[in-house]
């Protein structure tokens, strides 16, 4: 659906249309034409990390005005399910909310509340933001886009999570399922052990529980062999590194073949 006062979202349309999406983590950079950089690459969302990266609202506001009008979807990820957390990025336009540490359907039950206006949530009804892009409109056109466009991504990070797989899943309006393979591995008490079985059949469970649910799978992962890996055996979104990950492999990549002509 195309609205005339909230923007498309481009992600959530190609993921229904059954396509795979791949994108990256933005943990550092604040600058919005990095959105250019990243968009000329040819990704199609960027997860602006305010769990462990360090945004302020007014850097996300510009973020995602610049993704949005580059055609690549942006993603927050909250540091805690707090309402100002969750619909503070909303508002200031971003079209999905990663929630991190999900362990129990109740949590996801919370957080769509927040997420979705009445009435099928309690978010805020406001126009004239960065979600409307700063066009006013009925708020009646606006609730009903708004919840419409959005999009709830849940992490998979724990064992308590993994033990209750399909109840989050099943719940009414989690549209992606996004596996965080580092703590995962801790949790499983494998730490960092990417290719370990105990993880690979965790990830495998998630999938499983992903197309019995219809909830989209996805993962994090720096390693790009791995990324390929899980991308050819399901994973239809697919997040690679991070910005800084992918400018030091870069930069380092460089460096070693002008070296090696140096002979150094």
């Amino acid at each position: 659906m195309q609205s005339s006062i909230i923007p498309e979202n481009r992600l959530k349309k190609q993921l229904r249309e059954g396509k795979s999406v791949i994108g990256t983590m933005l943990v550092e950079i604040r600058q919005p034409s990095i959105m250019q950089v990243l968009a000329n690459a040819g990704l199609d969302f960027v997860i602006i990390d305010n769990e462990h990266g360090a945004f302020n609202i007014e850097t996300i506001s510009d973020l995602c005005r610049s993704a949005r009008k580059l055609g690549v979807t942006p993603v927050v990820r909250v540091p805690e399910w707090s309402y100002a957390h969750v619909t503070q990025p909303m508002d200031s336009g971003a079209q999905a909310i990663m929630a991190p540490r999900i362990t129990d359907p109740q949590q996801v039950v919370e957080i769509l509340q927040m997420i979705k206006s009445p009435p099928l949530g309690r978010r805020g009804s406001v126009v004239a933001r960065g979600h409307t892009e700063l066009k006013g409109g009925s708020i009646i056109d606006v609730m009903r886009d708004a919840n419409e466009e959005s999009m709830l991504v849940v992490q998979i990070e724990t064992r308590q999570a993994l033990e209750r797989i399909d109840e989050i899943l099943s719940v009414p309006g989690v549209d992606v399922a996004f596996v965080g393979p580092t703590d995962l591995s801790v949790s499983l008490g494998i730490a960092g052990k990417m290719t370990d079985p105990v993880l690979v059949a965790a990830i495998t469970r998630v999938l499983e529980s992903c197309h019995r649910n219809n909830v989209t799978p996805a993962i994090q992962m720096n390693d790009l062999t791995l990324a390929a890996h899980w991308a050819a055996k399901g994973m239809k979104l697919v997040s690679f590194n991070s910005e800084i990950g992918i400018l030091t492999q870069g930069a380092s990549g460089a460096v070693a073949t002008i070296n090696g002509s140096m002979g150094k």
